[in-house]
């Protein structure tokens, strides 16, 4: 017997170890500088030329992380929100002052075409499996769905409540986060219509949305917790501690680990190590300001955007101010 309980300690001890060093192989490789100033959202790695697109008040600047260097930037924008690539070569910024959609060329930077949509249009993906974008109206609690074949809004999906980030399970259903109401919502593309909401229980403003497409959970940041949710039954599994200010995450396919971007300047990590389990890792030290987040799925590099920040603190939005001419992104990886 005591030599079985000497048995089980040491494995216990082996695998955190084991977790423990898969997380020490993910830090902050350098710090790339971007041009301009004022605020920013999303990132978004583009699949053709793994290039980073920056959202960046009222323009993106396009990076290559390489390099460090500006492939250009795309002006002209009025509040930036979320970019997505279609399978054409064809860029999607959403535009939330305007509440419009601009569609440009990933090959040249040229415009295509703008969009109208609903109002403040926030996030927006491509759904690999409908081909469509489907984009998140904060302003008008829906979904406006784009066929890329003729760059029109063919269907509008209402909602309870204020879409934040989205994700697709490659099977036909689309699930947003619900900011406003602490849900999911679960959604039927083909038939256009929510079938569920799934409730996050006590936890506060879902914000960024992961999703493992083999294990089928998705990865719900709220103000507190990452919560884990079965996608198919709409169960919460567990609900792990972040630090605050989340408003990104990543699932990492290849390292089965979740990151979870925050304002505090915290990398929340995760190692999935099956389905119902979920094992801290050590945090991941970025900056202040890094709450959002991207993976380039290829090289498993991560991507947060943040900035310089004056000393006095906004008494209305308990934020501090941007110093111009500061914002950069931090690359995360092995």
């Amino acid at each position: 017997m005591k030599t079985k309980l000497l048995l089980v300690a040491f494995l216990s001890v082996l695998n955190l170890v084991n977790s423990q060093t898969k997380s020490e192989t993910f830090k902050v490789l350098k710090s790339i500088p971007v041009e301009g100033s004022g605020g920013w959202d999303y990132l978004a790695v583009c699949p053709a030329n793994h290039f980073i697109y920056a959202s960046h008040s009222n323009q993106v600047n396009i990076i290559n992380p390489e390099t460090s260097a500006s492939q250009g930037t795309i002006e002209n924008q009025n509040g930036v929100h979320g970019i997505a690539f279609d399978q054409d070569n064809r860029g999607y910024i959403t535009n939330g002052k305007s509440n419009s959609v601009y569609i440009f060329d990933v090959k040249t930077n040229q415009k295509i075409a703008i969009i109208e949509v609903g109002q403040k249009p926030d996030a927006v993906i491509f759904d690999d499996y409908s081909k469509k974008i489907i984009v998140a109206n904060a302003g008008s609690n829906s979904l406006s769905i784009i066929n890329p074949k003729d760059l029109k809004v063919e269907k509008t999906i209402e909602l309870i409540g204020n879409p934040e980030f989205l994700v697709s399970d490659l099977h036909g259903k689309i699930f947003v986060n619900i900011e406003d109401k602490s849900k999911i919502a679960e959604i039927n593309l083909a038939e256009g219509k929510v079938v569920n909401y799934f409730s996050l229980g006590k936890d506060e403003s879902p914000s960024g949305l992961a999703i493992d497409h083999k294990t089928h959970r998705l990865f719900s940041a709220c103000e507190e917790h990452l919560v884990i949710v079965n996608a198919e039954d709409g169960k919460i599994v567990n609900a792990l501690p972040i630090a605050k200010g989340c408003d990104g995450v990543v699932f990492d396919e290849k390292s089965k680990m979740i990151f979870a971007s925050t304002y505090s300047g915290v990398l929340s990590t995760y190692l999935e190590k099956s389905k119902d389990e979920i094992v801290a890792l050590p945090n991941i030290i970025t900056e202040k300001g890094a709450r959002t987040i991207a993976i380039d799925v290829s090289s498993q590099n991560i991507y947060v955007a943040t900035a310089k920040f004056g000393s006095e603190e906004n008494k209305t939005t308990h934020r501090f101010p941007l110093i111009d001419e500061s914002f950069h992104l931090l690359q995360i990886g092995k």
